[in-house]
């Protein structure tokens, strides 16, 4: 019989990410604090769970299974933690949330700070993840809550199945250079331009963007950091397209055009049972205010 289900947890961190350190991060737990979980694992059971290929771990027949199983027991246990605490209804304990960089910087900030002073007893856990990792971290019950985007031009069904609540939608801005200013894309056609990674969902919007206006764009700089976009723009080097938080890095020696009907929709999303969470629930309703507070129309020039 399974005794702890921290075995379990650790299990599922090991089949998603393939190795033992990796799980152990994801878990906040040492590679050896995992590896004995395991090992306990298949004490108890009386058979493998696991077998090395090549520098990975990887699950046997019996280890698939049970993990089919034991993620039943966990979704069951989180909606079982879900109904006791909102039994008592008071807003208490740690809420982890992953968030892009922009939204930490700006709502999620403000929403728990205003948060803790109303609920002191809550415990906030932030991490600032990559870009498009926060619904894989949720998906895998690492995280209780991810800020998340969505881009009208590069619709995605990462949400499905989760419980979404739109926060702010604010508009995609062409940013150029102060000294070769570009007041439409077309303008830009023929200049260098930064984008994220081909994989992020931004990028794939900076492609719609560029394909609406027949460009076919030469991507000189790659990077997922807003900040250093902002400066290489500001060298002279390219332009980009950037959401109008990027903004808040007060940008120096650029030239901002606004870029008609393309938004980028930053939304909170939970899984099912964890959204009934009453801290979980009260720091949803922060983040809305806070949202409501923040004037996206004053960073646009």
């Amino acid at each position: 019989m399974i005794t702890d289900v921290r075995r379990i947890q650790a299990l599922r961190q090991l089949a998603e990410r393939g190795t033992v350190t990796a799980a152990a991060e994801a878990l906040g737990y040492t590679p050896s604090a995992v590896s004995q979980q395991l090992a306990a694992l298949e004490g108890e059971l009386g058979t493998p769970v696991t077998e090395r290929q090549g520098r990975n771990l990887v699950l046997t027949d019996a280890g698939r299974l049970l993990l089919e199983h034991g993620s039943d027991a966990l979704d069951a246990l989180e909606r079982a933690h879900t109904a006791v605490a909102a039994l008592r209804g008071e807003p208490i304990g740690p809420v982890r949330v992953g968030s892009l960089a922009s939204a930490a910087a700006s709502i999620v900030a403000d929403a728990l700070c205003t948060l803790l002073a109303e609920h002191p007893n809550v415990e906030p856990q932030l991490s600032v993840h990559p870009l498009d990792r926060n619904i894989e971290e949720l998906q895998l019950g690492t995280i209780d809550l991810a800020v998340e985007q969505s881009y009208a031009l590069a619709p995605h069904s990462a949400f499905d199945g989760l419980e979404v609540t739109d926060l702010l939608t604010e508009p995609l801005l062409l940013l150029s250079p102060a000294d070769t200013p570009c007041r439409t894309v077309d303008d830009a056609a023929e200049l260098p331009w930064i984008a994220s990674p081909p994989s992020a969902a931004c990028r794939r919007s900076t492609e719609s963007v560029a394909a609406r206006h027949g460009l076919s764009p030469d991507y000189c700089y790659e990077t997922d950091d807003h900040f250093a976009t902002m400066r290489l723009v500001g060298a002279g080097l390219a332009v980009a397209v950037l959401p109008a938080l990027a903004l808040l890095h007060e940008p120096r020696g650029i030239r901002v055009a606004v870029i008609p009907d393309a938004t980028r929709t930053i939304s909170a999303v939970t899984r099912p049972s964890a959204g009934a969470r009453p801290a979980v629930a009260k720091l949803i309703e922060h983040l809305v205010a806070a949202a409501a507070r923040f004037g996206i129309d004053s960073l646009v020039p």
